[in-house]
């Protein structure tokens, strides 16, 4: 029975990293053959596919790392006989490394999408240098104080919550009170941008908002052998009011929307993730004493309903959820032109791939949940597969023919400077960041040659 949880924790993440490498190359090639749109939409967009490439990429060290956990001992792995070899090796560090350059990323993005706070001529060259700056402090820092401050590190996700959360109630407001044309594409992108980013965790809102979440950072502490010094601790605990509240903002802004203006598939999307934010604080209650068992005796192991559970909603908002919600912004929201030369057969390949993924997770969950055989779920895959695929054009037509600009509605609302950005400059962030994830396998291979935590 162990061995199912423990396959059940890790069964959408290969799927994941492929998914996420595949698209955001995609999403990259067409930013980089887009032309005419305003240069905060189309570095967002490759901004948003340099994220999805990062994610990819750590979850293929995620991918390989479980795959060496479940088979510690079994003498198929050979040098990871114990925990502490895979945890001190060249994966567990590109892990690491990966998602701090992630996170000096995301930081940038809040600041110039939608709405650009930084507004200078040199916005690229600004930007481009912070990412790397902060990257080449922060990899080498987390893997070598052996990921103690990673509740120091993770404050840079907050630049979303900070920023991203005034721009919504502000243009929330504009459209409710003022009717100020244009404010719903802002509004509407920056709720989804907060959803994208924070989906996942989002559906933890109520244990976070009531501090009752600790207790899965205490066990994870325990299992994986990390320790949090006071100060991450602090701002971990910190984080948890924000996000909490951040989506009890978006619920209520766009119930009130709903209320005056009719139910709309953001809505729909804020009002399942509170309730099943609701569900999960009532579950973590049953399943409290086995979620503290960790700290006070012995690790016991959840039962099977709560993996399942677990699948349901956390693994499918953070491997699926997200990468549908940022390509559903990049295409959408008028980021890429999907009309340039080569752009059209490219962004098919995308919807489809989505389309693939979207079915292929719901049939393996179904087999999770369900006893059916590999042969009927092959073929409702199929069935699926025909099914949706009928719908891909219809999906595109969509897509392409009724996308939003929030950069148009920003400077007709409330101005934005007129700023030139060259194909050059792209270029060279572009350049940049394949930079950072080099230098991020090549810390993570340095210190694991060097045998710093031996």
């Amino acid at each position: 029975m162990a061995d199912e949880l423990y396959e059940s924790f890790n069964e959408l993440l290969p799927v994941a990293s492929v998914v996420h490498i595949a698209l955001g190359v995609m999403a990259l090639v067409l930013a980089h053959r887009t032309r005419g749109r305003e240069w905060n939409e189309r570095y967002a967009g490759m901004l948003i596919s340099w994220m999805m490439v990062m994610l990819g990429i750590q979850y293929v060290c995620s991918t390989i790392i479980d795959y060496r956990v479940e088979n510690l001992g079994s003498g198929e792995v050979s040098h990871f006989n114990t925990y502490g070899d895979v945890f001190y090796s060249a994966i567990s560090y590109g892990q690491s490394a990966l998602s701090s350059a992630f996170l000096a990323t995301v930081c940038i993005l809040p600041l110039i999408y939608p709405y650009p706070i930084i507004q200078k001529e040199s916005v690229l060259k600004i930007c481009t240098v912070v990412i790397l700056a902060i990257a080449l402090v922060l990899v080498p820092f987390d893997i070598f104080t052996e990921f103690t401050y990673r509740g120091v590190r993770n404050v840079l996700m907050w630049t979303g919550y900070l920023v991203w959360t005034p721009v919504y109630i502000r243009f929330l407001f504009g459209e409710m009170l003022y009717d100020e044309k244009g404010a719903r594409a802002i509004s509407s992108v920056t709720a989804l941008l907060l959803l994208g980013l924070y989906g996942q965790v989002y559906i933890f809102w109520l244990q976070d908002f009531t501090g009752i979440a600790t207790v899965y950072f205490a066990r994870w502490e325990v299992e994986d052998f990390v320790a949090q010094n006071y100060l991450s601790t602090t701002l971990t605990m910190f984080r948890l009011g924000i996000t909490g509240t951040t989506l009890l903002v978006i619920f209520f802004g766009e119930m009130w929307r709903s209320f005056k203006k009719g139910f709309g598939g953001i809505s729909f999307v804020v009002a399942l993730l509170f309730v099943v934010g609701v569900m999960w604080y009532l579950i973590t209650l049953v399943n409290y004493d086995t979620s503290e068992s960790c700290v006070q005796t012995i690790c016991e192991p959840f039962n099977e309903n709560f993996v399942d559970w677990y699948v349901f909603t956390y693994q499918v908002a953070k491997f699926l959820g997200v990468p549908l919600v940022f390509m559903f912004i990049v295409l959408n929201y008028n980021m890429v032109d999907t009309e340039a030369e080569g752009s059209k057969l490219i962004t098919r390949i995308m919807v489809l791939l989505l389309i693939l993924v979207a079915t292929s997770s719901i049939i393996e969950m179904i087999q999770i949940i369900l006893p059916i055989p590999e042969m009927i779920t092959s073929a409702l895959f199929a069935a699926g597969v025909v099914v949706f695929i009928g719908w891909e054009e219809r999906i595109m037509d969509q897509i392409i023919t009724e996308t939003s600009s929030a950069a148009e509605s920003v400077k007709e609302l409330v101005g934005m400077a007129r700023i030139e950005v060259s194909e050059g400059e792209f270029r060279f962030f572009s350049m940049s960041m394949i930079f950072l994830i080099t230098y991020a396998i090549l810390i993570s291979l340095l210190f694991d040659a060097m045998g710093i935590h031996e």
